[in-house]
This record gives structure tokens, C-alpha cells and sequence, in this order.
């Protein structure tokens, strides 16, 4: 399990009807393919009006378990757990699931590269590579000023 798995579960489910905390009824198959294609295809998760979906019987019986615990159950718990999405699964596998407002602010940042970007610095600005990007760009900042203020006040 990783975090892109989870981005892509949520940027999916947002951009398939862009309503936020309505449910949308969704197989685990349909979630498998969303947690296992990038997030540009994501998009295009509803082809011809249907919801694509994983064929799970190509995977041997042994590693299907596997898969859908590491790549379905624990992104969608956690997604809850941060309160980006509430789940429900019914008794016949299908899933009901809305995307909060924090997840719908989640999706719509992980649409574009800034706003992935956005999202990595603030979670990882508290490290030290955060904190170094942190300080360079300080830096630049700082030169840049310094330069533009005596081009500027040079007689």
C-alpha cells in the first residue's frame, strides 16, 4: 500500500461525478483498477458510459487475497481514517462511496503538477529535505532582491 494508491482511489472517485458526499455505488474491482492506473487516467475511468473495471480472475488465487487487502481495503480505511471519504461495503461486495469536501480539495489539488507538488512540500516540509528546499529558495529570493534593489538604486 502507498499513498499514490490512495491518491488515486480519491482523484478517481471525485472526477467520476464531481459531487461532494454524494454516493457513488462501486465495485472492488472498479476501485482496483483506479488504485493501479496513473492518475491521468483516472479521468477517464467512465469509458462509453460504463465504469472500467480489473479483471481479478488473470491473478492466481493466492496473490488475489493480497490484492485486494494491500491495494483496496487499506487504501479505502485509511482515505476514512483522514476523513477524505466515507465508505460502506455492502453484503454483496459492492461499495458505497462519497467523497468529503477535504477530499474533493485533495482530488482537485492532485489534478495538476502544481498542486502535487503543493501537496508533497506540505508533506514533507518538515523534514530535511523540506526544510532545505525551504532555506534554497529563501536564498534565491533573498539574491534576487538584492539585485533588483541595486540595478534599481544605482545612479
Amino acid at each position: 500500500m502507498s499513498r499514490d494508491d490512495e491518491d488515486r482511489i480519491l482523484h478517481g472517485l471525485y472526477y467520476y461525478r464531481e459531487n461532494i458526499d454524494e454516493d457513488v455505488q462501486v465495485s472492488g474491482e472498479q476501485l482496483l483498477w483506479l488504485a493501479m492506473h496513473p492518475l491521468r487516467e483516472g479521468e477517464a475511468w467512465h469509458r462509453d458510459g460504463k465504469l472500467q473495471s480489473l479483471d481479478t480472475s488473470a491473478f492466481p488465487e493466492e496473490v488475489r487475497g493480497k490484492l485486494i487487502t494491500a491495494k483496496l481495503e487499506l487504501p479505502l480505511r485509511y482515505l476514512q481514517y483522514r476523513r477524505l471519504i466515507t465508505y460502506a461495503r455492502r453484503s454483496d461486495g459492492m461499495f458505497y462511496a462519497a467523497v468529503t469536501f477535504a477530499g474533493a480539495d485533495r482530488a482537485i489539488r492532485l489534478h495538476t503538477r502544481r498542486g502535487r507538488m503543493d501537496l508533497w512540500y506540505r508533506e514533507h516540509r518538515d523534514g530535511v529535505l523540506g526544510m532545505s528546499i525551504t532555506v534554497l529558495i529563501s536564498l534565491i529570493t533573498a539574491l534576487l532582491t538584492v539585485i533588483v534593489t541595486t540595478k534599481l538604486l544605482k545612479p
